[in-house]
């Protein structure tokens, strides 16, 4: 069998992917007719050309009036839909897809409007594509202050969507520590959800280290940056700490040349728990399958290795118990 086949094949887990990244242009272009949007294009393949940037404000102006046409519970539940479509034909079983709050309050969306479109769309990826999905909800830096406690609140009131697994942090690093934001965190892991934390992909190993020693993070968003500090590396290695590792993403955003010159090679070679992902995947026009394929041609991974990063994403999910040993018992039939 073919490596594209195998892959094809393999049963997947995702833990780092944004709803709001994930509106393919004929979702993107289905949901602005409903709100009678001009998005500047007629068909979906006219939209294409605007799904290329050349630097992050090209990729901004994108996001921005992706989250435009999200204005009902209809347009959330149908974006999860449409993201659960596309995760089934990959085979994956679960996801952790990350959504952030602030960005659709402070436009006027009632969140109990967007919690029952997340509901919905949840609902309907599990029962119409065999996906399960784990919410996580993020606090962005530049969005929110840190005392408002907006997010936590959110997920802690009686509006909360159901299927919630952690909190997260997003946004901008450089000027954004994460150290404001532990009171959030402390409340979060009080009622039992996981500390998600982006750290490590724009900011330098002092990102990391506030995210593990302020908000107790779980795990760690992208943390390609960890390299720059031996003792970090050391610190994630000894404990398990996985990384949500998205190379197309990084290549995206120029945090990287190009797909063979990133460090996911040697963040595995440094005993790093390494998952693959996915991040924005319509905007940086990836898939899960792309980013497996990328760790294999480019970086080393045999199918060993890549059905190795599966187990680690499944063990490091908080998908409920009977999830994670159908997929574990998937896994450990998949033949090499």
């Amino acid at each position: 069998m073919g490596i594209d086949e195998w892959i094809g094949r393999l049963p997947k887990v995702e833990l780092h992917v944004h709803l709001e990244g994930s509106l393919r242009p004929a979702t993107l272009l289905a949901l602005a007719r409903r709100h009678g949007a001009d998005l500047g294009a007629e068909s979906a393949e006219d939209l294409e050309g605007l799904y290329r940037f050349e630097d992050f404000g090209d990729f901004a102006r994108l996001f921005l009036a992706g989250l435009d046409v999200l204005r009902g519970a209809a347009d959330f539940a149908d974006a999860t839909a449409a993201l659960a479509a596309e995760l089934a034909a990959q085979n994956v079983r679960y996801a952790e897809v990350t959504t952030t709050p602030v960005q659709h309050h402070r436009r006027g969306v009632a969140l109990e409007e967007y919690a029952a479109g997340l509901d919905e769309g949840r609902r309907r990826a599990r029962e119409e594509h065999g996906v399960e999905i784990g919410w996580i909800c993020d606090i962005s830096r530049e969005s929110e202050a840190p005392d408002s406690h907006l997010t936590v609140g959110f997920l802690l009131g009686r509006t909360a969507p159901g299927g919630v697994v952690g909190l997260g942090l997003g946004g901008v690093e450089e000027g954004f520590p994460p150290e404001p934001f532990a009171s959030s965190f402390a409340r979060a892991k009080a009622a039992g959800l996981a500390a998600l934390p982006h750290a490590g992909e724009t900011a330098g190993p002092e990102s990391v280290w506030g995210a593990l020693r302020a908000l107790g993070a779980d795990r760690i968003g992208h943390g390609i940056r960890c390299l720059d500090d031996p003792a970090l590396v050391a610190h994630l290695a000894e404990r398990r700490i996985p990384l949500e590792v998205a190379p197309t993403s990084n290549v995206a955003l120029k945090l990287v040349k190009d797909a063979r010159s990133h460090v996911l090679g040697e963040l595995a070679r440094a005993g790093l728990v390494v998952t693959l992902n996915t991040d924005d995947p319509a905007y940086f026009r990836t898939t899960l399958n792309d980013e497996l394929r990328i760790a294999h041609d480019l970086h080393g991974f045999t199918r060993r290795a890549l059905l190795d990063a599966q187990v680690a994403a499944l063990e490091a999910s908080y998908a409920p118990a009977a999830t994670k040993a159908a997929v574990r018992r998937e896994l450990r039939d998949t033949g090499l």
